[in-house]
């Protein structure tokens, strides 16, 4: 015996939607488009692939240092205001009028009473608040990975932090690493006249002293060093 079910579906729009005041391009910034709408589409690839990527080197930071004997702790974000170089973000208090919180440009100051307290291996991943001015590489919050390690030398902390770097390669993108070149700061500030120089371009100062003082040019004469770089085949 056959039995035969007929199920009707009937649909009610309850409130259409207007057309989005965007296109959504799955490969390009919605800035890119005619209206300029300051929105995040967390629908588009680029911004779900880079919120994975984050993610996935969140979890592999927190494994690779729990198995060095790091503890993860988390510090306070309402603190009083530490003398650095950056200025500080000021939350006012409600229950003491005329008193302010300022929030952490760097949780430094949490992690040497840690240290003291014998915490001897700790890091977090944690927010910093700078108030400073926007430049390419600044924002007034960002996310860094504090560590803070006791009773070590420098090797010890620089092959911790550049195994770090090489699990995260091989676990989160699949690259192998076998070794990070070391420069030292000497080197850094002679060549590149940064600590934290990009070496792709291998655009290294060289210094020209020898070459251009004692030929009566004030400027020259007057320096205390003057350096040049050789861009190849830009002559």
């Amino acid at each position: 015996m056959l039995l035969k079910l007929h199920l009707k579906i009937i649909f009610t729009f309850l409130n259409p939607a207007l057309l989005a005041p965007f296109t959504v391009r799955m490969m390009t910034d919605i800035g890119d488009c005619k209206n300029e709408i300051p929105l995040l589409d967390l629908r588009r690839n680029p911004v779900r692939k880079n919120l994975e990527l984050r993610h996935r080197i969140a979890i592999e930071t927190r494994n690779y240092l729990d198995k060095l004997n790091f503890l993860e702790v988390e510090t306070p974000v309402l603190i009083k205001s530490t003398p650095e170089g950056a200025r500080d973000f000021v939350v006012p208090s409600r229950m003491n009028p005329g008193e302010f919180y300022a929030l952490p440009q760097s949780p430094q100051t949490f992690k040497q009473l840690l240290m003291v307290g014998g915490f001897d291996r700790y890091y977090q991943i944690v927010k910093c608040f700078r108030d400073e001015d926007l430049r390419a590489d600044r924002q007034p919050e960002f996310t860094q990975i504090d560590c803070e390690m006791a009773f070590v030398e420098q090797e010890d902390i620089l092959n911790t932090f550049e195994g770090l770097v090489r699990n995260l390669f091989k676990t989160v993108k699949g690259i192998d690493i076998p070794t990070l070149s070391r420069m030292t700061y000497a080197d850094a500030m002679k060549y590149y006249g940064n600590d934290k120089p990009d070496i792709r371009f291998e655009m290294k100062f060289v210094e020209m002293n020898s070459i251009v003082k004692g030929q009566n040019f004030k400027v020259f004469d007057d320096a205390q060093l003057v350096v040049g770089i050789c861009a190849k085949g830009a002559a």
